[in-house]
């Protein structure tokens, strides 16, 4: 009894794995020598079954842990007040009712009709059956009441479309004899001396003489305005010769080659508490390059070192001097080479820039800056327009920053920065982890403003 009974359970143990057989951990072998650990059961279920592909570089989307990173800068409420706007936007569109679709027209009869439509309201000038089709309508107290209700140019095509009537010739002709009706008609703009075929022709050169009085006026208008603005843009040459993107007070701060006075003290204060690692030098700086990152709520610009490892992060108030300095050092860089791993940064659903947080390789959790929130949202889109000695180049950028605390007591940085980006330079695409902290902008003693 009991060896029947084992029997048959594990003849149902074997049909159950058969009719459900084990899930692999991971059908990516690797990316640049790193696998994604497996996520949580709680994790998944909240965002829909996860792909077989677990990770991208090493770096893999964090469990939530709280809600988000507030920040009081200038430049991060602009960008999360812009990501709120862009998240209201669609909102309102989705409260829009949907119209039904359009049916097409089917098509013409042998007549050229669509579907034998024939429309149903004739012109405004067409004048009603009774009153006017027969040799007896014309000239009528009804008659005449209608072409009073009638519009100058109505008038005029109704009397062009008449001319061919036998019945309207022949009340023409007795409109000639009759002085009286001759003036009642010329005080409704067609003259009784006119020919039945030129009744309608004194109006129509009226009207179009008066259609091109107002082209040759909107002609005139338009040629003014583009004078105008021709002038205009003449009267800044030295705003227009500068390279797109760079201008205004930044112009006068920000160069490439200038050479900036540097105070150690945030970096050495950083060092051991986060994984910024300190500019190079002995307290000076030299600018390889100057970047305008262009956002829908905000510019940024950034001062390049030596190398591009490193830049310094600007926001400038409405003066023009900064109100915000923030340094980032490079990270680390990815280089995905499938379109799945590429989804693992960028996927709409469960993309690793714009989740609610994000996990560095020793396992740290920041908090997402732009927007804080326990949702997925989508990457901010944003334009750099880098200036070089080599010349310009732009690069498009899709990036999040993140952020979390460093556990430092003053004055050491309290926050630590991640800015994770998917860059498309010209024919070239990686992903960028950057670590920041901020500085004070006025130990980078820049030039002042120029007036």
């Amino acid at each position: 009894m009991l060896l029947r009974a084992a029997c048959f359970c594990a003849a149902l143990t074997a049909a159950l794995c058969g009719a459900f057989p084990a899930t692999p951990t991971s059908a990516l072998a690797d990316s640049g020598g790193y696998r994604r650990p497996a996520m949580s059961t709680q994790y998944g279920a909240s965002f829909g079954g996860g792909r077989a592909v677990s990770s991208s570089g090493g770096y893999r989307r964090p469990s939530i842990t709280g809600s988000g990173f507030v920040s009081g800068s200038a430049g991060d409420i602009a960008i999360s007040r812009a990501t709120s706007a862009q998240a209201l936007q669609q909102f309102r569109a989705s409260q829009q009712p949907r119209r039904p679709p359009v049916a097409a027209p089917p098509p013409p009869d042998a007549a050229g009709r669509y579907g034998g439509y024939v429309p149903r309201r004739p012109p405004s000038y067409a004048m009603p059956v009774g009153v006017v089709g027969g040799s007896g309508g014309f000239g009528t107290a009804a008659f005449w009441a209608m072409l009073g209700a009638l519009s100058a140019s109505d008038r005029a095509a109704y009397f062009q479309q008449s001319q061919a009537d036998p019945a309207y010739q022949q009340w023409r002709r007795e409109v000639m004899r009759d002085p009286n009706a001759a003036a009642r008609l010329a005080a409704l703009g067609a003259p009784a001396s006119a020919a039945p075929g030129d009744a309608g022709q004194p109006v129509a050169a009226a009207s179009g003489g008066s259609g091109l009085v107002w082209v040759v006026l909107f002609v005139a208008a338009a040629v003014f305005v583009l004078l105008w603005l021709a002038r205009r843009r003449a009267a800044r040459p030295s705003v227009a010769s500068l390279p797109p993107g760079i201008s205004g007070s930044a112009a006068t701060r920000f160069r490439v080659g200038q050479t900036i006075p540097l105070d150690p003290a945030p970096f050495l204060l950083a060092a051991g508490v986060t994984k910024v690692q300190p500019p190079p030098g002995s307290g000076m700086i030299s600018v390889d390059a100057v970047g305008l990152l262009e956002d829908v709520g905000a510019r940024l610009h950034r001062l390049y070192l030596p190398g591009r490892t490193g830049f310094f992060q600007l926001h400038l108030g409405a003066d023009g001097a900064p109100d915000e300095c923030r340094y980032f050092s490079r990270l680390d860089e990815v280089h995905p080479a499938s379109q799945d791993e590429w989804g693992e940064w960028l996927d709409p659903a469960q993309g690793m820039i714009g989740w609610p947080a994000f996990q560095t390789k020793d396992g740290k959790n920041y908090d997402r800056a732009w927007g804080p929130g326990q949702t997925k949202i989508p990457p901010r889109q944003q334009t750099e327009t880098v200036q070089a000695l080599g010349g310009v180049t732009q690069r498009r950028l899709q990036a999040m920053l993140y952020a979390g605390p460093t556990g430092a007591a003053p004055p050491a940085p309290s926050s630590e920065y991640v800015m994770v980006a998917a860059v498309e330079d010209g024919s070239q695409a990686w992903v960028e982890i950057h670590a920041g902290i901020d500085v004070n902008p006025a130990s980078l003693t820049l030039p002042s403003v120029s007036p």
